[in-house]
């Protein structure tokens, strides 16, 4: 890319520029990016956010039919699209008009289970919403071996969540000139964590429920249902006892952690709303999807402290909240 930006980027970008420079925006401008999933409200916020920063390039991936209930919760999908359209091919139309100057294509198709490292080479972030763990496990290995960022995030309910993984990254921070490094865990290692180390009054009840539901996934090959809800609780205690009994171990006689989890630490109302399925809320898509839409420019851009790894955000208790779980192997 040359040194200036042309006459029609510097008009379009011309307020961002005064915030953040023309080399910043350069690097937003040579960024590719691919967003599978895009029915999900979530990725429609982050899609248009991108697109109006002026990244240089994003691709989308979902083959749901437009008139689907699926695209129910996306915005970019208008009312009158084309019978048979996809998802992804109405998005597109839609990210074009906003922001002409950013390359948007469509792809035909759905994500692979099994990713391929070829084409997962020819982007710097991959985000994928509304897959199965078992598929954001294998992508997060393959954009690691590739140096690719990744993303996912999810919203259900009044509950959400999104994780990243930019691995080893370094960035400028915003109040300091000087380059640091930071390293991130992979998924696997975050949704592994020990339950002895968590704490209940620190920690999102949320992780809690991916956990199990990660858990049962791995077991059962499917993503658990309605149905499976006492199960879930079941392993839920289960687990909990058994952090317990650990923590009773480390201690060896002496005093248990104050806030040591129990048998309540995964609330039955936010477990079953996460597992049911429950309606996406424009609400809680807009503060996530903003949130997220800052997080993929930061890791393209190298500028602002990236967060590392969960961000949750919830109506129960309307704030967002970073958790840092796994460890860096």
């Amino acid at each position: 890319m040359g040194n200036d930006l042309t006459e029609a980027e510097a008009k379009v970008y011309d307020r961002q520029l005064r915030v953040w420079g023309v080399e910043l925006q350069k690097r937003l401008m040579a960024a590719r990016i691919l967003i599978a999933g895009c029915s999900s409200g979530v990725a429609a916020e982050v899609c248009q956010n991108i697109a109006l920063a002026g990244v240089g390039s994003l691709t989308l991936l979902d083959d749901a039919p437009c008139k689907s209930e699926a695209a129910a919760c996306n915005f970019l999908v208008p009312a009158d699209a084309e019978q048979g359209q996809s998802v992804a091919e109405a998005s597109a139309a839609t990210l074009r008009e906003m922001n002409p100057l950013v390359k948007i294509a469509a792809l035909p198709g759905s994500l692979p289970p099994i990713p391929d490292p070829e084409f997962l080479r020819g982007f710097e972030v991959v985000l994928i919403t509304s897959a199965p763990f078992s598929t954001l496990l294998q992508y997060d290995a393959a954009c690691r071996q590739l140096g690719v960022a990744f993303f996912t995030a999810s919203s259900r309910g009044s509950t959400s969540f999104f994780f990243a993984n930019l691995h080893t990254h370094e960035y400028t921070p915003l109040v300091c000139p000087s380059c640091a490094l930071i390293a991130f865990p992979s998924l696997a290692s975050a949704l592994s964590q020990p339950w002895k180390t968590l704490r209940a009054r620190y920690t999102h009840k949320l992780v809690y429920v991916l956990r199990v539901c990660a858990d049962f996934e791995s077991h059962a090959g499917r993503f658990p249902t309605a149905e499976d809800l006492p199960a879930l609780q079941e392993r839920a205690h289960e687990l909990a006892a058994d952090a317990c009994a650990a923590a009773a171990a480390d201690a060896n006689g002496g005093p248990l952690p104050r806030d040591l989890i129990g048998e309540d630490v995964m609330p039955a109302d936010i477990l079953e709303e996460y597992v049911t399925g429950a309606s996406e809320l424009a609400p809680i898509n807009a503060v996530l999807g903003g949130v997220l839409a800052n997080e993929v420019l930061k890791a393209v851009s190298h500028k602002g402290e990236p967060v590392k790894n969960f961000f949750f955000f919830s109506l129960g208790d309307n704030v967002g909240l970073v958790e840092t779980l796994g460890e860096v192997v």
